[in-house]
């Protein structure tokens, strides 16, 4: 079922496509049987969403015309007739057409008129819907047979044969219908067959051509100067699956590769946006730690030298002090000197801390999370302290002092404890990013950050691996 979103764009990195001026040189025409006098909606597809472009007012006869203006945008889009039924139509070379089709089954019933490009288009969607229907039915017949291999294996022969099938379909109309929407988008939508890996010197095959044949051609048929791409349920998805799986997943493969598609967007200013915007997302609050390397790298390059041009001056200067804040704190620097109170009112200097592994712990005693997640790292201090050389820094964030010390003596916290707010170095919640407790980092010897935002479950595992890796 589509999800209609009825937002404009997310975030304001992304302008919304150029409404134009002048006769309207688009004219479609719909037909619903079985639907009049009411509304439907006109949207596009736009990376992972929906989005609305027009409301349609439909007769008694369930007819309404779509009406636009030459410099609409060319892509896919969707004729909503309620959140549940809908069909595709695509905006690509034809202008003036006519779709007439039924509520009851939009797809099937369709009968397009002057419109070579969605003509084709359903022959491909509802080829593509037989052949699915035909290995689901393949599937089904395939758990009944689970123990019968001679007849597993005659379904698994048809299965092979739908699809080279399918395969032939695809290519052949991108063969005679190169300049379609609908080649367009199976050449988007494209995966690279791999070939045999060659024989190395030694007289083996290369270990490694397979994934290095398939990055190379990940995106084989696909134009970043076209902006045709965004208007796909295809594109946003192919660009996630690059970068979770298909690239080295390093911060600094990760900015190589960044680089290297925003650059081959360059020519077309909506491309450019959406992949500054998508990367910018995608590594402002990164999944796995360390990544935000990557979101630094991408506002020093395009949001400091000017060239998010499409934002206001505000948004831009906040995506700055966000890449500011963060920066001190990326994996290998050295973390920022705290000098704070402890429960005996002497001062204590984090830098003077002498330990091979040290833990920084922002808690408050009034946090839940707190009580779960501190008696995991004191399991892992008494058992391990002396043999791996540990010691944590715990900042408390209460302003009373008297709280901080019941609540240390109620969970055992037999470490250094320090009291957050009476402190000579300025605010840690500033220095280190601190909004909600608790808040783990780790430093090595050198006191630089190793490792940040850890669970603390598994602050144990890291450090064992950490230190082993180092030995080695």
């Amino acid at each position: 079922m589509m999800k209609l979103k009825l937002a404009i764009l997310f975030l304001t990195f992304i302008s919304l496509v150029n409404q134009g001026i002048g006769q309207s040189t688009y004219n479609i025409k719909f037909k619903i049987n079985g639907l009049k006098d009411t509304t439907c909606l006109v949207a596009y597809y736009y990376s992972n969403g929906t989005y609305i472009k027009d409301t349609l007012k439909v007769d008694g006869s369930g007819r309404c015309t779509y009406k636009a203006p030459a410099d609409l945008p060319k892509g896919l889009y969707v004729m909503v007739i309620t959140d549940k039924i809908f069909f595709d139509f695509v905006i690509n070379n034809d202008h003036k057409f006519s779709m007439e089709t039924a509520k009851s089954d939009p797809v099937n019933k369709m009968v397009i008129k002057d419109s070579p490009e969605n003509e084709l288009f359903y022959k491909y969607l509802r080829y593509n819907r037989d052949r699915f229907d035909d290995i689901q039915e393949l599937e089904k017949k395939s758990k009944l047979a689970a123990d019968q291999k001679d007849t597993l294996k005659i379904y698994s022969d048809k299965a092979n044969a739908i699809n080279k099938d399918l395969i032939a379909f695809k290519l052949g109309i991108v063969a005679r219908y190169p300049d379609s929407f609908t080649a367009f988008m199976i050449n988007a939508m494209k995966e690279p067959e791999v070939p045999e890996p060659p024989l190395l010197p030694n007289g083996r095959p290369d270990s490694t051509f397979g994934y290095r044949y398939y990055k190379a051609h990940f995106w084989d048929g696909s134009d970043f100067t076209d902006d045709r791409l965004l208007r796909t349920p295809v594109f946003h998805n192919k660009l996630k699956k690059y970068f979770d799986n298909v690239v080295v997943q390093n911060p600094d493969s990760v900015i190589r590769e960044v680089d290297a598609f925003i650059e081959k967007s360059r020519p077309n200013p909506e491309m450019f946006k959406y992949l500054v915007w998508f990367t910018t997302y995608r590594y402002e609050n990164p999944e796995f730690m360390g990544f935000d390397k990557v979101f630094v790298h991408i506002v020093d390059k395009y949001y400091v030298t000017g060239q998010t041009t499409w934002i206001t001056q505000t948004v831009n200067e906040n995506i700055i002090k966000k890449a500011n804040k963060i920066r001190p704190l990326l994996i290998g620097h050295i973390a920022p000197n705290m000098i704070m109170q402890d429960t005996n009112l002497n001062l204590v200097s984090m830098q003077s801390i002498n330990a091979e592994i040290l833990i920084l712990l922002f808690w408050d005693p009034d946090c839940g999370h707190c009580e779960k997640e501190i008696p995991f790292i004191k399991e892992f201090y008494d058992q391990n302290k002396d043999k791996y050389k540990i010691e944590i820094f715990a900042i408390c964030s209460d302003t009373s002092m008297v709280k901080m010390k019941n609540s240390i003596r109620k969970k055992k916290m037999n470490w250094i404890n320090v009291d957050g707010p009476r402190t000579l170095t300025g605010d840690y919640h500033e220095q280190y990013d601190i909004i909600s407790t608790p808040v783990i980092y780790i430093l090595n010897n050198r006191k630089e950050i190793i490792a940040k935002r850890l669970p603390a479950e598994k602050v144990g595992t890291f450090i064992e691996n950490y230190l082993k890796y180092r030995k080695q």
